[in-house]
């Protein structure tokens, strides 16, 4: 095949060689000449390891950097779409070269604010995920919505490390967040400051605040690494060289155009993080001597503003104004929380009087670090932690019950008025979503969710994991949840009951006063998912380019069929009023 390769190439000219240095490393690179944009250049191809079913890539270093679908970096031409679709084991880079270069050509030489070609891949090329990651992994965070106005060179910006500018050190990772871009005299710029939700989130998590210097550049600084990127400050920004040099401890941002993904430039940002570091100059116990050394390297921006944070789910938009209620946060309630955290839903009131037993972190999402700890407080510490567009609300619970919220309903408790905190629990509430799978409780939820004029909606699981069901009851609905039980136990088969293992409910652990059943996680996590999104339906109802309405208000899952595994197979059916039913 190497030979093919060898032999094709030379027909078309393209001088093609071998790198011996190359491939002494494992690596097989071909150098080649060819034309490219009207001029003869030296470039190279480099072959995957699993060539030919991964594409080779083709290297011409030195095009400059205002090229499209170039980075001006590695010098890689970005002859094909990313994904491996693109690629056919029945190619080869020769066919590539002569099938895709021109095409490559005519979109390379454009402007970014020129339209796209209808030929041309729609991804766009910033410069600033092309610089090389430092082996750290330290990023630094902010908000990819922010412009700054082009008549402020220089500023400052306030950050928030976990200790403070002690954080950054080239051994140790961190993680950095850009709260608010300023101007050289230190007034906020408007528009370059992050959220209420996000601010919230970095102060609740102890960070250190600190000031850092940023500059504005032309164009993207025309460097590779730390040495030449110093080396054309100096060169090319005086100034900034001279305001860096000083910095011996923190972070400083470029600030610099690049390609918007959206089309025409955006504002992309690196950052370079200086640290003084002790060394042993001489040799010898009385000769030795530690002096300190200031170390410079680059590190890459991330983006995390609510735009960044929600762009990849947008029919979830109308979420971030609800709130849901949940009841009950054992291995269905419990997922189907941090889905709804995930989704971005404003508001999660919970209700549960358990805590997390180390025996069922087989089945409950947070594991065993958890242990001991009640569900509510478990779950709020973790969504407060990773999602700050996500309040937590526990303003329901009465002072007296206690740090870790757990309160159990049908029991009493001195001071406590149960049905005064399910009241304050779903008061300005949009929907409540019972995962208790108590019939008892499913009753009162459902009376008191039409009362409040609210959708009701509630899931449960089976013995074995065999099945389950999903429910809603909305304020207009026709028939209640006493229907759907009584169609569950229609002898004319209104709905099929959800399959079980009759030997999988009577389990009673060691430890354990209560009887549970046997159930993988994955399993009774098929009910939790579709819970979610008949939740999130329900609430994006009436809302423009937002999640579907859901047809039905009835699903039964079955896992199992004839004791057998199968797919996901769903029963659904609208709620209609039974016959035999008083509502």
């Amino acid at each position: 095949m190497l030979q093919e390769e060898v032999t094709r190439l030379a027909a078309a000219d393209m001088q093609p060689n071998i790198i011996e240095e190359s491939r002494s490393e494992g690596i097989l690179e071909m150098a080649i000449r060819l034309e490219i944009l009207g001029e003869q250049r030296e470039g190279f191809i480099r072959y995957p390891d699993l060539y030919p079913y991964f594409r080779p890539t083709v290297y011409v270093p030195g095009l400059g950097f205002s090229l499209r679908h170039y980075n001006p970096l590695s010098g890689e031409v970005c002859l094909l779409k990313r994904g491996t679709q693109h690629w056919q084991p029945n190619m080869t880079a020769l066919s590539l070269i002569q099938e895709m270069l021109p095409e490559w050509e005519q979109a390379a030489i454009l402007k970014h604010e020129d339209s796209r070609l209808a030929t041309e891949d729609r991804q766009a090329e910033p410069f600033s995920v092309y610089f090389p990651e430092h082996p750290t992994g330290s990023l630094v965070i902010m908000d990819s919505a922010w412009r700054l106005p082009s008549a402020d060179r220089w500023g400052w910006m306030k950050i928030a490390l976990q200790d403070g500018l002690r954080s950054i050190t080239t051994q140790d990772r961190f993680v950095a967040w850009v709260l608010e871009v300023q101007t050289s005299q230190k007034k906020s710029i408007e528009g370059a400051k992050v959220s209420g939700n996000i601010e919230s989130w970095v102060n609740a998590q102890g960070y250190k605040l600190a000031d850092c210097l940023w500059a504005r550049l032309d164009e993207p600084p025309q460097a590779s690494n730390i040495v030449e990127l110093m080396e054309y400050l100096r060169g090319q920004y005086p100034k900034t060289w001279q305001q860096l040099s000083r910095t011996n401890c923190g972070l400083y941002g470029l600030c610099f155009p690049e390609e918007d993904p959206d089309g025409g430039v955006r504002d992309g940002w690196l950052f370079i993080a200086s640290c003084l570091e002790h060394k042993r100059k001489g040799k010898g116990r009385k000769r030795a001597h530690r002096q300190q050394q200031t170390t410079r390297w680059v590190v890459k921006a991330e983006p995390a503003g609510e735009k960044d944070l929600f762009e990849r789910i947008p029919e979830l938009s109308p979420l971030r104004h609800k709130t849901v209620a949940v009841v009950g946060l054992g291995c269905v309630g419990a997922p189907s929380v941090l889905a709804l955290a995930r989704a971005g839903i404003g508001e999660l009131r919970l209700l549960d009087g358990d805590f997390v037993s180390p025996g069922t972190t087989c089945r409950w999402p947070l594991g065993l670090s958890v242990a001991g700890e009640g569900k509510v407080k478990a779950l709020q510490e973790f969504i407060g932690g990773n999602f700050p567009f996500t309040q937590i609300g526990t303003g329901h619970y009465p002072p007296n019950v206690g740090a870790d919220f757990r309160l159990k309903l049908g029991e009493s408790l001195s001071g406590v008025d149960q049905m005064e905190v399910l009241e304050k629990l779903f008061e300005g509430a949009d929907l409540i979503y019972d995962a208790t799978a108590e019939e008892g409780i499913n009753h009162l939820l459902c009376d008191l969710a039409k009362a409040f004029q609210i959708p009701y909606v509630t899931v449960s699981s089976r013995a074995g994991g065999w099945g389950g069901n999903v429910v809603r009851v909305k304020p207009d609905s026709e028939g209640c949840y006493c229907c759907y039980l009584y169609a569950l136990d229609d002898e004319e088969g209104i709905i099929e009951p959800p399959p079980y293992d009759p030997l999988g409910d009577d389990v009673q652990s060691a430890g354990c006063g209560d009887v549970t059943f046997t159930a993988a996680g994955f399993d009774v996590e098929e009910i939790a998912l579709a819970g979610v999104r008949m939740a999130v339906s329900t609430l994006c109802e009436g809302e423009q380019f937002a999640y579907p309405a859901m047809v039905d208000d009835i699903g039964i899952l079955s896992l199992r069929r004839d004791k057998k595994g199968t797919f996901p197979e769903w029963q659904t059916c609208k709620l209609v009023k039974h016959p035999d039913c008083t509502c």
